[in-house]
């Protein structure tokens, strides 16, 4: 995986990651629901590199994915003091193209969790039909932060939406 990141100097540095998982040895013995396996057959698109390039008081985010050697991006530019909102609609624009609704995101945050970083993003999908009784719907998707916050928020809005995708 290959990912862009600012070094806190202004300055963007190339940072590659394994993509291997790593093993959290906290004795939790909780998995990550990201692991969890979905039905045989079932479209889940793989997170392959994530770019963020700050400029100034301004952050680009680019996430990529692969789903069935397709390759697909998303790309996000707002305040850099937005960085994981920023992110998490980068990933959620990645996937504009599997999905069947509007999807924005509500909040996309990094929370202590007992002393665990996790990424926690709140998705809305925004409801297409003219039933007035119909509503938006909301997801949550979570991921603990195994390296760096950027990766763990792509793979939270990815926990949030792969059962959304599978349908």
């Amino acid at each position: 995986m290959l990912r862009m990141t600012d070094g806190g100097d202004g300055r963007d540095h190339l940072r590659l990651a394994s993509s291997r998982p790593f093993v959290v040895l906290d004795g939790a013995g909780y998995p990550d629901p990201i692991d969890e396996p979905l039905a045989e057959g079932t479209p889940r698109p793989a997170l392959t590199s994530i770019a963020v390039r700050v400029d100034g008081d301004r952050l680009e985010a680019t996430t990529t994915l692969a789903l069935h050697g397709r390759i697909i991006n998303g790309q996000c530019i707002g305040d850099a003091s937005d960085r994981t909102a920023i992110v998490a609609s980068a990933t959620v624009g990645a996937l504009g193209a599997l999905l069947d609704c509007a999807v924005v995101v509500e909040s996309a945050l990094i929370v202590d969790v007992a002393g665990i970083d996790a990424a926690v993003t709140v998705l809305r999908l925004e409801s297409t039909s003219s039933d007035p009784d119909s509503s938006d719907e909301l997801l949550v998707g979570s991921a603990l932060v195994r390296g760096d916050s950027e990766d763990a928020t792509a793979r939270s809005v990815l926990s949030a939406l792969n059962r959304r995708i599978s349908r």
